[in-house]
């Protein structure tokens, strides 16, 4: 949250160490060096395993179907080689380390309330910066260490400016207000605790942070969540959240097959002002663009060393990213992931759990929801994000099996009494003769 952006350190054979991969290197160490936690690969859930690893062998797959160099437009691209595959594969295996994590330490209500509380907690931390920056432009990246990372320009909004503090941009420290706001209602409804001063003074906190980050997008997701959240049971929130992830997770087929209402979508643009309109159909222009190019290799993708770009063609949506690099394949695991774990948060909301916890399912499976609608226009799926689909994972599959175990012992419970009663019956008859 508060290290430098576009900054690392290249080492021989290992990923780069720099932002984002520091964060994941420590929590290795912390988990199996420091705290020595046994390591269980997705053990209690296989359809979340199955995932990661043909995540893991896409990276081949993607490599022996791109051993032809490529002209985008302007140059020529370079052919993947053999080798490609061991650097593809690591950074596929950094990419999945959050997600593991998370399912390894998460595995109850209580550890999920947790994670829950420090999405809030953080973004209550992160808020005095967030604030600074909205008054005085977004200055702390350059004051710090000495450079901005993005277009200065794409930050100012509606006659002032968003927040990016050190997260690269205004629409990344959008969603994560975002997803403070969302955290901050589950844990309001589910009646846990954040810190010393009521829950509702939170909420209201949260959606103000919300507010400053002038971003649209994430007004229309904190907002709707919000309203979810106050107004619907646990299992309609639930609901609800499977059904924007499952709209999200066809949105490759629909597009192909052209099912996209983009004209309504740019008519509700316009309601903002004809620059979001503009903006919005500029993304679907170079979307339609590497939409085309995406189906050349559209199983296992173009790979990277910008392979998968078209020249002077804008890419901003994770989807397309994803599914130009890894083609479908590599998609169907970057949003299968939250996506399984929303269906099992859905299928985990018994009528034997608490309130509460029904509540905290529910929020998690809201806040993935919404994260994943946030990828169809933007990218900002980082280490965090990959670690609240793996806490969800783990809480999910840890409940699932404990409610099996319980049907499990209840029936063999019964069926003991149905013995002993048998058997007594049977003595009383034997006793009679």
């Amino acid at each position: 949250m508060f290290l430098p952006e576009k900054v690392g350190y290249t080492l021989p054979l290992i990923p780069n160490i720099n932002k984002e991969n520091i964060g994941i290197y420590s929590a290795l160490v912390g988990c199996f060096v420091v705290k020595k936690v046994k390591f269980r690969f997705l053990a209690n859930a296989p359809g979340a395993r199955t995932l990661v690893i043909v995540g893991l062998l896409t990276s081949t797959f993607t490599v022996f179907t791109n051993l032809d160099p490529v002209f985008t437009g302007v140059r020529v691209k370079p052919a993947l080689n053999p080798q490609d595959v061991i650097s593809m594969t690591l950074q596929m295996a950094m990419f999945m380390v959050p997600f593991v994590l998370g399912a390894l330490l998460v595995k109850n209500a209580s550890d999920g309330t947790q994670v829950l509380k420090l999405v809030a907690i953080a973004g209550i931390i992160y808020s005095p910066l967030m604030i600074l920056e909205v008054l005085l432009s977004p200055q702390l990246h350059t004051w710090i260490y000495g450079f901005f990372p993005h277009s200065f320009g794409q930050q100012e909004r509606f006659g002032g400016y968003r927040p990016v503090v050190f997260m690269g941009h205004g629409l990344v420290v959008a969603i994560f207000a975002m997803a403070t706001l969302i955290s901050v209602a589950t844990l309001w409804k589910a009646k846990q605790k954040i810190l010393l001063l009521p829950n509702f003074i939170y909420l209201i906190y949260s959606l103000f942070l919300v507010i400053i980050c002038k971003s649209v997008g994430a007004w229309i997701l904190g907002f709707l969540g919000l309203v979810i959240i106050i107004f619907l049971p646990a299992r309609m929130i639930g609901l609800a959240a499977f059904g924007i992830a499952g709209c999200v997770f066809l949105y490759p087929i629909l597009s192909i097959f052209e099912l996209i209402p983009k004209d309504s979508l740019l008519e509700l643009a316009l309601k903002f002002g004809p620059d979001k309109a503009g903006s919005l159909a500029f993304r679907f222009g170079n979307e339609e663009i590497m939409l085309e190019h995406g189906k050349d290799k559209i199983l296992f993708g173009w790979g990277g060393w910008d392979r998968n770009r078209i020249d002077g063609v804008v890419t901003d949506g994770y989807w397309i990213i994803r599914f130009t690099q890894f083609g479908l394949l590599g998609y169907l695991v970057a949003f299968g992931l939250p996506m399984l774990a929303v269906k099992n948060g859905l299928r985990s909301m018994g009528r034997s759990i608490s309130s509460s916890e029904k509540n905290i399912m529910a929020g998690f499976c809201l806040l993935i929801s919404m994260i994943l609608v946030d990828q169809i226009p933007n990218a900002s799926v980082s280490g965090w994000i990959m670690f609240i689909y793996g806490a969800a994972t783990g809480f999910f599959a840890n409940r699932s099996l404990s409610k099996n175990s319980s049907k499990a012992m209840i029936s063999e419970r019964h069926a003991r009494m149905e013995l002993r009663s048998d058997s007594e019956t049977l003595k009383d008859k034997t006793t009679g003769i």
